[in-house]
């Protein structure tokens, strides 16, 4: 369920018009300009207009809140990654994952091909090891050594009103990335890239 509430009011008693809005002055003063010469016509079209154009009220892009999950197409656990620099830490286990969503990234309605996303991820690390490969343990326990951030930005493939169900983030090998917005959950047969095989254990 949702709710709308008023825009606040900022200095000077002014607040920007939401595209509803804008349309039923565009519409009033369309009516207003009925029986006008062609030159008022003109001039109240444009005041119209300029209604919109500082906020872009009129133009404003439609967007729609999707839950996120991420599928590891790899033998490395993915620890944490974030979606355009949001996120937090959510372990994907090798060759898994995709069980579970996480509230929320946004997106256009429409999609539009210029539409691109940054995903910056971090592998489960290595247990610190010596000279002649034996594990490290300091005060009773092992050294995890964190590995290093990676960031790739993708598009995002096209997808219509009835895709709308979730973004996925794929995790391939060479430490690629890939998106998708589908109903579909990834381990249905006709989803791609295909659903892996569950692999290696977390160090």
């Amino acid at each position: 369920m949702s709710t709308t509430s008023p825009r606040p009011m900022p200095e000077g008693g002014l607040r920007p018009l939401s595209p509803r809005e804008g349309m039923q002055r565009l519409k009033a003063l369309s009516c207003a300009a009925t029986g006008l010469s062609k030159r008022w016509r003109l001039a109240l079209t444009a005041a119209a207009l300029l209604l919109c154009l500082p906020l872009s009220a009129c133009l404003e892009e439609e967007t729609i809140g999707l839950s996120y999950q991420a599928v590891n197409h790899t033998d490395q656990w993915v620890s944490s990654f974030l979606i355009n620099g949001e996120g937090g830490v959510i372990n994907v286990p090798p060759q898994g994952g995709g069980g579970a969503t996480t509230c929320c990234v946004t997106l256009p309605r429409r999609w539009n091909p210029d539409m691109k996303v940054t995903i910056k991820w971090q592998g489960g690390g290595k247990w610190l090891t010596d000279a002649d490969g034996k594990e490290v343990i300091r005060d009773g326990r092992q050294v995890l050594v964190e590995d290093p951030w990676i960031e790739r930005t993708v598009p995002v493939p096209e997808y219509t009103a009835q895709d709308l169900g979730h973004f996925t983030v794929h995790f391939m090998p060479n430490n690629q990335v890939q998106v998708k917005v589908s109903v579909l959950y990834p381990w249905h047969k006709d989803y791609l890239p295909a659903y892996p095989k569950q692999g290696a254990s977390q160090p």
